[in-house]
């Protein structure tokens, strides 16, 4: 299901065709349990939906995935692990400089804040601030 999910949500513009093979091994699994084809029916979009609300926060990773098998044409689980790795490891790499990159302008206006405080007014202006 998730291939069928992440498939439709890489091409939202157009309308893919249906994997037949998933389809049909989700419908057999479906009968194991289901004893109407209606019940088959609103099981397997059941699934559906929820293959694409888990795969939907990882749009990043999906896409990354998409070009590398485009690529490659075949891809095995530890490349497919490697990959996710990387690119989680990269963002969080990217986060880690942005929060440092904050941290450095918080410190700067900081000092700038501390240089005014030593700067000292005239006296005849300290009597008026007073």
């Amino acid at each position: 299901m998730a291939g069928r999910a992440a498939e439709a949500m890489l091409l939202s513009d157009r309308d893919p065709e249906p994997p037949a093979d998933d389809l049909r091994q989700a419908r057999e699994l479906a009968l194991l349990f289901c004893k109407s084809e209606e019940a088959i029916e609103t099981f397997v979009a059941h699934c559906d939906v929820a293959a694409r609300d888990l795969l939907l926060p990882y749009g990043d990773v999906l896409i990354v995935l998409s070009t590398v098998l485009r690529i490659k044409r075949t891809l095995d689980g530890a490349e497919i692990d490697r990959i996710i790795l990387d690119l989680e490891t990269r963002k969080a790499l990217a986060i880690e400089h942005r929060r440092r990159a904050e941290w450095r302008k918080a410190e700067h206006f900081r000092a700038g804040c501390e240089r005014l405080d030593v700067v000292r007014l005239p006296s005849c202006a300290q009597d008026r601030v007073q």
